[in-house]
């Protein structure tokens, strides 16, 4: 499950040209999960890492929705395998470390949580946007060129995420 240009030190905050490793990495991520999770679940390719083109945050992030019944089965069985549970964040969220790095988000989501659909919207939107995808990259570095720390970042993206996704013709 890992990616040899996947990585990012816990409390660090940087972007990387887009990489095609991250595509196979998501690949082989879902393969090996696919043991893991109940049968026909979708598993999702989100974020920057998920756009041909765009800069990101080396991290993988993946989403699934479940019932939320499941979510508490799927954390133990996911902690036998290496994954560590930090809990509901809007769905529940389990990260992958490797050599102290931060390498993997998995999302968890409820079934029909609006959070996965927008997820997908936005990615979706990215790549078939090369407008967008550049206002998004360029919103991305001012952000970290102002010292957002990591915790942070997400939060920092939000207003653009959300303009873009009520505004389809936004794009900067």
């Amino acid at each position: 499950m890992s990616g040899d240009d996947l990585g990012l030190r816990p409390g660090t905050l940087a972007l990387r040209p887009y990489s095609v490793q991250w595509a196979i990495a998501f690949d082989t991520c879902r393969t090996e999960l696919a043991a893991h999770l109940p049968s026909g679940t979708v598993l999702h390719h989100i974020g920057s890492t998920a756009v041909p083109g765009l800069a990101a945050k080396p991290i993988l992030d993946l989403a699934t929705a479940l019932p939320l019944a499941q979510h508490d089965d799927l954390a133990d069985v996911l902690t036998g395998t290496g994954w560590e549970d930090r809990g509901p964040r809007s769905g529940r969220l389990f990260v992958r470390m490797r050599d102290g790095l931060r390498t993997h988000n998995l999302h968890v989501y409820d079934l029909g949580a609006p959070d996965l659909a927008d997820q997908l919207a936005f990615r979706d939107r990215l790549r078939r946007n090369a407008g967008l995808r550049a206002a998004y990259a360029a919103e991305k570095e001012r952000i970290i060129q102002r010292g957002t720390a990591r915790a942070d970042y997400a939060d920092a993206k939000t207003d653009f995420i959300l303009r873009a996704l009520r505004d389809p013709t936004y794009s900067s």
